[in-house]
């Protein structure tokens, strides 16, 4: 509204490309996200066949949780999702889209270290 018609007169530029900066940044997120994004699925099949052990152990060992999502070394964030599409492999994990189907906490952990080990190498 207003505020972007004030913007765009005071940057001497047109209201629709200060609009379309705006939105652009919207759907921008200001968390800074880990190098390795994991997903983990919670939606209803995930949830029944065990998401949350998944999550939880996923969480406890990156030490992340209670509104930290990212890692301090910024390798890895966790996303709890509602939905990756792949209910018939529940419990689905992804990494930066990459998918990995039934899921046990244990995995879930073999998958980190493996990570961990190539950013070393």
């Amino acid at each position: 509204g207003e505020l972007l018609s004030y913007i765009a007169d005071k940057l001497g530029i047109p209201l629709a490309k200060a609009y379309s900066v705006a939105t652009f940044y919207e759907n921008f997120s200001f968390d800074p996200k880990g190098k390795y994004v994991i997903k983990v699925c919670d939606g209803t099949a995930c949830h029944v066949r065990k998401s949350v052990p998944v999550r939880e152990a996923l969480q406890k060992h990156l030490g992340l949780g209670n509104g930290k999502n990212t890692t301090d070394d910024m390798l890895f964030t966790i996303e709890i999702v509602s939905c990756l599409g792949a209910c018939g492999l529940a419990p689905v994990m992804t990494v930066n889209d990459k998918v990995h189907p039934k899921m046990t906490p244990d995995k879930a952990i073999e998958i980190i270290e493996e990570l961990k080990k190539g950013e070393c190498e």
